[in-house]
Protein backbone atom coordinates (compact mmCIF):
# COMPACT_ATOMS: atom_id res chain seq x y z
CA UNK A 1 0.00 0.00 0.00
CA UNK A 2 2.83 2.38 0.93
CA UNK A 3 4.49 1.69 -2.43
CA UNK A 4 1.31 2.63 -4.24
CA UNK A 5 1.06 5.90 -2.31
CA UNK A 6 4.66 6.76 -3.11
CA UNK A 7 4.10 5.92 -6.77
CA UNK A 8 1.10 8.25 -6.88
CA UNK A 9 3.05 11.03 -5.13
CA UNK A 10 5.96 10.67 -7.53
CA UNK A 11 3.59 10.68 -10.51
CA UNK A 12 1.93 13.86 -9.24
CA UNK A 13 5.29 15.54 -8.64
CA UNK A 14 6.48 14.61 -12.13
CA UNK A 15 3.24 15.88 -13.64
CA UNK A 16 3.59 19.18 -11.75
CA UNK A 17 7.22 19.56 -12.81
CA UNK A 18 6.30 18.80 -16.40
CA UNK A 19 3.46 21.33 -16.28
CA UNK A 20 5.68 24.13 -15.02
CA UNK A 21 8.96 23.32 -16.79
CA UNK A 22 8.05 22.02 -20.25
CA UNK A 23 6.24 25.11 -21.67
CA UNK A 24 9.10 27.52 -20.77
CA UNK A 25 11.61 25.17 -22.39
CA UNK A 26 9.52 25.12 -25.56
CA UNK A 27 9.09 28.91 -25.49
CA UNK A 28 12.84 29.35 -25.24
CA UNK A 29 13.44 26.95 -28.13
CA UNK A 30 10.87 28.64 -30.37
CA UNK A 31 12.18 32.08 -29.47
CA UNK A 32 15.72 31.05 -30.33
CA UNK A 33 14.59 29.66 -33.70
CA UNK A 34 12.67 32.86 -34.50
CA UNK A 35 15.62 35.05 -33.56
CA UNK A 36 17.75 33.07 -36.00
CA UNK A 37 15.15 33.55 -38.72
CA UNK A 38 14.37 37.22 -38.08
CA UNK A 39 16.97 39.91 -38.70
CA UNK A 40 17.42 42.89 -36.37
CA UNK A 41 14.45 41.88 -34.22
CA UNK A 42 14.02 44.36 -31.35
CA UNK A 43 11.28 42.63 -29.35
CA UNK A 44 10.15 39.02 -29.26
CA UNK A 45 7.70 37.28 -26.95
CA UNK A 46 6.57 33.64 -27.09
CA UNK A 47 3.81 32.31 -24.82
CA UNK A 48 2.86 28.63 -25.17
CA UNK A 49 0.19 27.05 -22.98
CA UNK A 50 -0.57 23.33 -22.85
CA UNK A 51 -2.89 21.54 -20.43
CA UNK A 52 -1.83 19.02 -19.56
CA UNK A 53 1.76 19.88 -20.51
CA UNK A 54 2.34 16.29 -21.60
CA UNK A 55 0.02 17.00 -24.55
CA UNK A 56 2.74 19.24 -25.96
CA UNK A 57 4.87 16.14 -26.50
CA UNK A 58 2.38 15.30 -29.26
CA UNK A 59 2.39 18.89 -30.51
CA UNK A 60 -0.99 19.82 -29.01
CA UNK A 61 -1.40 23.19 -27.29
CA UNK A 62 -4.24 25.02 -25.60
CA UNK A 63 -2.98 28.40 -26.83
CA UNK A 64 -0.05 29.97 -28.66
CA UNK A 65 0.85 33.67 -28.63
CA UNK A 66 3.80 35.14 -30.51
CA UNK A 67 4.65 38.81 -30.83
CA UNK A 68 7.66 40.19 -32.72
CA UNK A 69 8.41 43.83 -33.42
CA UNK A 70 10.74 45.74 -35.72
CA UNK A 71 12.54 43.04 -37.68
CA UNK A 72 13.48 42.04 -41.20
CA UNK A 73 12.52 38.85 -42.96
CA UNK A 74 13.70 38.29 -46.53
CA UNK A 75 14.70 42.00 -46.63
CA UNK A 76 11.11 42.99 -45.78
CA UNK A 77 10.87 45.38 -42.79
CA UNK A 78 8.02 44.39 -40.49
CA UNK A 79 6.82 46.70 -37.74
CA UNK A 80 4.92 44.02 -35.83
CA UNK A 81 3.89 40.40 -36.26
CA UNK A 82 1.34 38.89 -33.87
CA UNK A 83 0.03 35.31 -33.81
CA UNK A 84 -2.85 34.29 -31.55
CA UNK A 85 -4.14 30.73 -31.68
CA UNK A 86 -6.34 28.30 -29.75
CA UNK A 87 -6.25 24.51 -29.83
CA UNK A 88 -3.18 24.53 -32.00
CA UNK A 89 -1.45 21.42 -33.26
CA UNK A 90 2.20 21.69 -34.30
CA UNK A 91 4.47 19.11 -35.83
CA UNK A 92 6.27 17.80 -32.73
CA UNK A 93 9.33 16.61 -34.65
CA UNK A 94 10.02 20.02 -36.19
CA UNK A 95 9.18 21.76 -32.90
CA UNK A 96 11.49 19.73 -30.66
CA UNK A 97 14.33 19.37 -33.15
CA UNK A 98 14.79 23.00 -34.13
CA UNK A 99 11.91 25.06 -32.71
CA UNK A 100 10.17 25.32 -36.09
CA UNK A 101 6.47 26.22 -36.02
CA UNK A 102 5.13 23.76 -38.56
CA UNK A 103 1.35 24.03 -38.22
CA UNK A 104 -0.81 20.97 -38.71
CA UNK A 105 -4.13 22.35 -37.48
CA UNK A 106 -5.72 25.06 -35.36
CA UNK A 107 -9.26 25.67 -34.16
CA UNK A 108 -8.74 29.43 -34.35
CA UNK A 109 -5.52 31.13 -35.33
CA UNK A 110 -5.35 34.82 -36.27
CA UNK A 111 -2.40 36.81 -37.51
CA UNK A 112 -1.74 40.55 -37.59
CA UNK A 113 1.11 42.16 -39.52
CA UNK A 114 1.99 45.85 -39.25
CA UNK A 115 4.05 47.73 -41.82
CA UNK A 116 5.19 51.28 -41.14
CA UNK A 117 5.53 53.95 -43.78
CA UNK A 118 9.25 54.07 -43.06
CA UNK A 119 9.58 50.31 -43.53
CA UNK A 120 7.51 50.29 -46.73
CA UNK A 121 9.70 53.01 -48.23
CA UNK A 122 12.84 51.19 -47.16
CA UNK A 123 11.63 48.08 -48.98
CA UNK A 124 10.43 50.10 -51.99
CA UNK A 125 13.80 51.81 -52.39
CA UNK A 126 15.65 48.52 -51.98
CA UNK A 127 13.58 46.57 -54.51
CA UNK A 128 12.07 49.11 -56.90
CA UNK A 129 13.52 52.62 -56.68
CA UNK A 130 17.20 52.58 -55.58
CA UNK A 131 17.60 56.21 -56.70
CA UNK A 132 14.93 57.17 -54.14
CA UNK A 133 13.10 59.48 -56.53
CA UNK A 134 9.75 58.41 -55.10
CA UNK A 135 8.32 58.24 -51.61
CA UNK A 136 5.20 56.40 -50.45
CA UNK A 137 2.78 58.18 -48.11
CA UNK A 138 0.35 55.95 -46.22
CA UNK A 139 -2.78 57.76 -45.06
CA UNK A 140 -6.11 56.59 -43.61
CA UNK A 141 -7.96 57.51 -46.81
CA UNK A 142 -5.45 56.04 -49.25
CA UNK A 143 -1.87 55.74 -50.41
CA UNK A 144 0.11 58.23 -52.47
CA UNK A 145 3.38 57.81 -54.35
CA UNK A 146 5.16 61.14 -54.82
CA UNK A 147 8.34 61.97 -56.67
CA UNK A 148 9.78 62.84 -60.06
CA UNK A 149 9.52 60.99 -63.35
CA UNK A 150 11.58 61.40 -66.54
CA UNK A 151 9.15 62.14 -69.37
CA UNK A 152 10.30 63.25 -72.83
CA UNK A 153 13.65 64.35 -71.42
CA UNK A 154 12.18 66.36 -68.56
CA UNK A 155 11.92 65.72 -64.80
CA UNK A 156 8.28 66.16 -63.84
CA UNK A 157 6.68 66.22 -60.40
CA UNK A 158 4.44 63.18 -60.09
CA UNK A 159 1.66 62.27 -57.65
CA UNK A 160 0.36 58.74 -58.02
CA UNK A 161 -2.74 57.78 -56.05
CA UNK A 162 -3.38 54.11 -55.54
CA UNK A 163 -4.62 51.35 -53.29
CA UNK A 164 -3.17 48.24 -51.74
CA UNK A 165 -4.93 45.06 -52.80
CA UNK A 166 -4.67 41.42 -51.74
CA UNK A 167 -3.35 39.04 -54.37
CA UNK A 168 -2.71 35.30 -54.24
CA UNK A 169 -3.72 35.11 -50.54
CA UNK A 170 -0.37 36.25 -49.11
CA UNK A 171 0.66 39.14 -51.36
CA UNK A 172 -0.15 42.83 -50.98
CA UNK A 173 0.21 44.83 -54.20
CA UNK A 174 0.11 48.59 -54.75
CA UNK A 175 -2.30 49.31 -57.62
CA UNK A 176 -2.12 52.76 -59.30
CA UNK A 177 -5.47 54.45 -59.79
CA UNK A 178 -4.83 58.08 -60.73
CA UNK A 179 -1.70 59.90 -61.87
CA UNK A 180 -1.13 63.65 -61.76
CA UNK A 181 1.92 65.21 -63.45
CA UNK A 182 2.64 68.89 -62.83
CA UNK A 183 -1.00 69.31 -61.72
CA UNK A 184 -2.17 67.76 -65.00
CA UNK A 185 -4.38 64.67 -64.80
CA UNK A 186 -2.93 61.92 -67.00
CA UNK A 187 -5.37 59.72 -68.95
CA UNK A 188 -5.77 56.22 -67.56
CA UNK A 189 -4.43 54.54 -70.73
CA UNK A 190 -1.04 56.28 -70.21
CA UNK A 191 -0.87 55.45 -66.54
CA UNK A 192 0.43 51.90 -66.81
CA UNK A 193 3.17 52.72 -69.32
CA UNK A 194 4.49 55.54 -67.15
CA UNK A 195 4.60 53.61 -63.86
CA UNK A 196 4.88 49.97 -64.91
CA UNK A 197 8.36 49.69 -63.34
CA UNK A 198 7.17 51.14 -60.03
CA UNK A 199 5.15 48.10 -58.93
CA UNK A 200 5.42 47.33 -55.22
CA UNK A 201 4.68 43.78 -54.12
CA UNK A 202 4.80 42.85 -50.43
CA UNK A 203 5.09 39.08 -50.24
CA UNK A 204 4.22 37.61 -46.83
CA UNK A 205 5.05 34.03 -47.76
CA UNK A 206 8.30 34.22 -45.80
CA UNK A 207 6.62 34.69 -42.43
CA UNK A 208 7.08 31.77 -40.00
CA UNK A 209 3.33 31.02 -39.95
CA UNK A 210 1.40 30.64 -43.26
CA UNK A 211 -0.89 33.63 -43.67
CA UNK A 212 -4.00 34.10 -45.77
CA UNK A 213 -4.67 37.86 -45.81
CA UNK A 214 -8.34 38.69 -45.18
CA UNK A 215 -8.24 42.45 -44.77
CA UNK A 216 -6.01 45.50 -45.14
CA UNK A 217 -6.46 48.64 -43.07
CA UNK A 218 -4.63 51.94 -43.35
CA UNK A 219 -3.78 54.39 -40.59
CA UNK A 220 -1.53 57.45 -40.52
CA UNK A 221 1.85 56.09 -41.62
CA UNK A 222 0.79 52.46 -41.04
CA UNK A 223 -0.58 49.51 -42.99
CA UNK A 224 -2.20 46.59 -41.17
CA UNK A 225 -2.76 43.17 -42.70
CA UNK A 226 -5.13 40.81 -40.89
CA UNK A 227 -5.32 37.17 -41.77
CA UNK A 228 -5.79 33.59 -40.68
CA UNK A 229 -4.12 30.23 -40.97
CA UNK A 230 -5.47 27.87 -43.59
CA UNK A 231 -4.38 24.29 -44.14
Amino acid sequence: MREIIWAVVIALVLAALTQFLLPPVLESKVEQALRERFTEVEYLKVDIQAWPAAASLAGRFHSVYIEARDFLIDDLPVGAFIVQGRRVRLNPGALYRNGELLLENAADLRLTVLFTEEGINRYFWEKVDPSKKFKILVQPDGTVLQGTLAFWGQELDVTLQGVFEIREEARIVFIPKALTVEQLQIPQFLLQSLVEDKALIIDLAGLPVPLVVDEIRLAEGQLYAFGHYEE
